[in-house]
């Protein structure tokens, strides 16, 4: 249903491109053709990389260079399409003014060629300035993002790490792994919490990035809860090797951290209505827990924590949107997600919604860098 929903999509995307770019043009039939099938190409690129990677020739370096390519043109394509959207309403606009005005100049009609294809240069070329822009902050190492939390039921400081949506495949370079885990060991976390969407591929096509992986070290242990795209790369694999790599499983359960301090983790809710051996089940995530302790629930999906209280969690440590990842996505994200990045007070539970460490799609990022979160919790002294 997905992919035919965006099979839809893509073609009335491409189409309203092809025909606002080269439709009203003076350039050759051969360079209209040649433009159009590059558009086509790019909108359907997701679809076309996603299923080379699991072409047997398909080597890791092949499709390192040909995805990075191929996405990074669907996200060019993608800016160009929202800016032409943008300024045909407001030029549409202001040409309406203008006439009702009795100011009908032939110069501000969006119907003189001459003037389309100047403003579709420029469309062109501020596309190209932001592409340059998002695959710079889609590529640069994560920011750190520290908060500070204090809570009366936490009698010691702590200090935890969250990592979400890695999103490793075979074109994720083993050298930014680890550095990831080098970084992330050296922060002094005593535990380091995995919120979903760790990988993006095979087992067997990421060995390497997974050798370095597996050294993500802190004192109280590295805790995984589950993704959607752990569900697509097949679950029961991905449940097995994480705990072989010594990180632990939170799958409807918990683990108590320390006599003031415990963790419970729920699988993704896609991936549990997906699955009928699967559930999000909150009350037996809380088994072997104590209410004066303070509790974090690792959610992969954030509005999930409208299904809970403070009287069961003080802390909830979400990912999955990517902070919208590529503005203008953010609006539609926010919508489907209700909670987009950073954090929130929902029924008196402190949310953090991260933006992630990897990508999807796109190695691209706009208005919404990657991060490290790095959690302080203090305890109350007064």
């Amino acid at each position: 249903m997905f992919f035919v929903a965006y099979v839809i999509v893509a073609l009335a995307c491409a189409a309203i491109t092809i025909k606002t770019l080269v439709g009203y043009s003076t350039v050759s039939r051969v360079n209209k053709i040649t433009i159009s099938l590059l558009i086509l190409f790019s909108w359907l690129s997701p679809l076309i990389f996603g299923w080379l990677k699991h072409l047997p020739l398909m080597n890791s370096k092949l499709y390192s260079v040909l995805s990075f390519v191929g996405y990074a043109t669907f996200g060019f394509f993608f800016l160009v399409f929202i800016l032409l959207l943008m300024r045909d309403v407001v030029w549409y606009a202001i040409y309406g003014i203008a006439k009702s005005m009795g100011f009908d100049s032939w110069s501000l009609n969006p119907k003189n060629i001459s003037v389309l294809s100047f403003a579709n240069r420029i469309v062109l070329l501020m596309a190209l300035f932001l592409t340059g822009c998002a695959l710079h902050e889609g590529t640069k190492f994560p920011e750190f993002n520290e908060i500070d939390i204090t809570h009366k039921d936490l009698r010691n400081n702590y200090r935890v790490i969250q990592l979400s949506d890695l999103h490793i495949d075979r074109s994720t370079p083993v050298s930014k792994i680890y550095k990831l885990v080098e970084t992330t060991n050296n922060l002094g976390a005593d535990a380091i919490f995995l919120t979903g969407d760790i990988i993006d591929d095979d087992l067997g096509s990421i060995s390497e990035q997974l050798e370095a992986l597996k050294h993500l070290q802190a004192p109280l242990g590295v805790y995984v809860s589950i993704g959607n795209h752990e569900l697509y790369n097949g679950l029961n694999t991905w449940l097995y090797k994480y705990e072989q790599m010594g990180f632990k499983v939170l799958l409807n359960k918990g683990v108590r951290l320390a006599d003031d301090l415990y963790v419970g983790g729920v699988p993704d809710a896609f991936t549990a209505n997906s699955n009928p051996q699967l559930n999000v089940n909150f009350m037996k995530t809380l088994d072997g827990s104590e209410r004066d302790q303070y509790r974090i629930l690792l959610s992969h999906n954030p509005e999930l924590v409208n299904s809970i209280s403070a009287f069961n969690f003080q802390l909830m440590l979400s990912g999955h949107t990517h902070g919208g990842q590529i503005f203008p996505f953010h609006i539609f994200v926010k919508k489907a997600n209700e909670y987009l990045s950073g954090d929130y007070m929902v029924n008196g539970i402190h949310l953090h919604v991260s933006n992630g460490v990897g990508t999807w799609g796109p190695t691209m990022r706009l208005f919404a860098p990657s991060e490290i979160t790095i959690i302080n919790l203090l305890k109350k002294t007064n």
